[in-house]
């Protein structure tokens, strides 16, 4: 069995059963265990598993993962109205990252005009500002995520851990007023985090069909995060959020 054959079906093994582990591989393809450990390696470096000791994990359900082309057109005026007030609070020679995502990327549009400057993940974030003359634009490298166009892994942390700034404008997948951030994938994931770590402040952006929905990849309690702002929210989560120290903002007050 060739290398890209036997990677084949070690992806279909982690489909099929959310793990894998080294010996069984190595009986199953008969091949060495170092064989299999370098193969689960070069597969985690691109981004289609997570290591663990003695094997891997699935880096997300299977189907869970949706295109960005696909979320860009779903709750497209909730999104824009929740990324323009989010712009309202970036002040000018001010440093912000950007998170990948649909909602996140409406930003954009709404600080190009500002004398800031921009670190960012996101592909299509560049695309939007990198004609823009007043904002210095910084990109992270990184293992390309196709449904997110976003950049992640260990060099996208990397490149976060060598900057700071001001706010740091997060996206997700859901959110949960009990379990905290959450998205579909464990490595974009682990991203996520080291951006959290750079700010100085956390602005979660999501819609409110991501309310109380829960996904694979846990980002971040709601300790990390010091906005929210959506479109609408329910008022006994709002309250449970709230209790954590984490100021609200909705579209539907500032409008």
């Amino acid at each position: 069995m060739n290398p890209a054959a036997r990677k084949k079906q070690i992806l279909s093994v982690l489909e099929r059963d959310g793990s894998v582990h080294v010996p069984d591989l190595a009986i199953a393809l008969q091949v060495s265990r170092v064989t299999i450990r370098n193969d689960l390696d070069e597969m985690a470096t691109k981004g289609l598993l997570v290591r663990t000791h003695g094997g891997a994990i699935t880096a997300e359900k299977q189907g869970s993962s949706r295109f960005i082309s696909q979320t860009l057109h779903e709750f497209t005026d909730q999104k824009k109205a929740i990324a323009q007030l989010a712009a309202t609070l970036v002040k000018p020679g001010q440093s912000i990252i950007i998170d990948n995502g649909s909602t996140t990327l409406h930003i954009a549009p709404f600080i190009a005009d500002l004398a800031i400057t921009v670190s960012t993940s996101s592909l299509l974030v560049m695309q939007e500002l990198m004609h823009a003359e007043k904002v210095d634009l910084l990109m992270a490298g990184g293992i390309l995520r196709r449904p997110s166009m976003g950049l992640m892994g260990n060099y996208a942390k990397e490149f976060y851990r060598q900057i700071h700034a001001d706010w740091c404008f997060l996206g997700a997948s859901g959110y949960s007023s009990k379990h905290g951030v959450f998205c579909t994938n464990l490595i974009e994931a682990d991203t996520k985090q080291t951006m959290i770590q750079s700010a100085s402040k956390v602005c979660l952006l999501v819609d409110s069909s991501k309310m109380e929905h829960l996904s694979l990849a846990k980002v971040c309690d709601w300790s990390s995060i010091h906005y929210l702002i959506t479109d609408t929210i329910t008022d006994d989560v709002r309250a449970a959020i709230e209790s954590h120290g984490v100021k609200i903002l909705t579209v539907d007050e500032h409008v």
